[in-house]
């Protein structure tokens, strides 16, 4: 993952941000679906459309793990769908992740190329994704879990995440290191 630099400490700001315009303490947890109600961006689920068409439905079952959330825009407005056979963890993560395009004014793109293969601009995906990890868990909220000493379970409870997202943010904020030093 490359990221322009300086870009990890603006998408902690940008977080803290958030979360402030949200009354909220930069440590605290949030909701993605509460921050893309006060971005004006509706949430869909995948479930919610089969009634339109029959073909969502594998993206619920045999094909689940094709597509997490996609954005869909309409001039300037978006709409964030969200496959809801995914656990709360990785829909929170998806939901973070689309809306982290919305806060940094990705333009949208095709979603697949002439040869009809997934477009990808990798750049663009990997500050998608390091700001939704912010997000869900800002560098100060690392921070508290680990002076507070919470136990995975009960992090990934009150942020509502995945494993794999509480320890990524834990290492990529420093706050395992600090977690360990305190022990």
């Amino acid at each position: 993952m490359s990221l322009r630099h300086g870009f990890k400490a603006e998408a902690n700001r940008l977080a803290v941000l958030m979360r402030r315009e949200l009354k909220l303490h930069p440590a605290s947890p949030l909701a993605p679906a509460r921050l893309a109600e006060h971005l004006m961006i509706p949430i869909s689920t995948f479930s919610s459309a089969i009634s339109a068409d029959a073909r969502i439905g594998k993206l619920l079952t045999t094909e689940r793990e094709a597509v997490s959330a996609l954005t869909v825009h309409a001039g300037p407005r978006r709409q964030i769908w969200v496959n809801d056979s995914h656990d709360e963890g990785r829909q929170n993560s998806s939901t973070g992740h689309e809306i982290a395009h919305a806060l940094l004014q990705h333009p949208p793109g095709p979603a697949f190329d002439a040869r009809g293969c997934r477009h990808w601009d990798g750049d663009v995906e990997d500050e998608a994704n390091w700001l939704a990890g912010s997000l869900l868990i800002t560098n100060e909220a690392a921070w508290s879990i680990a002076r507070k000493q919470l136990s995975p379970d009960v992090a990934m409870l009150r942020y509502g995440v995945s494993r794999e997202m509480l320890t990524w943010r834990m290492n990529m904020s420093g706050a395992s290191g600090r977690r360990v030093r305190s022990a």
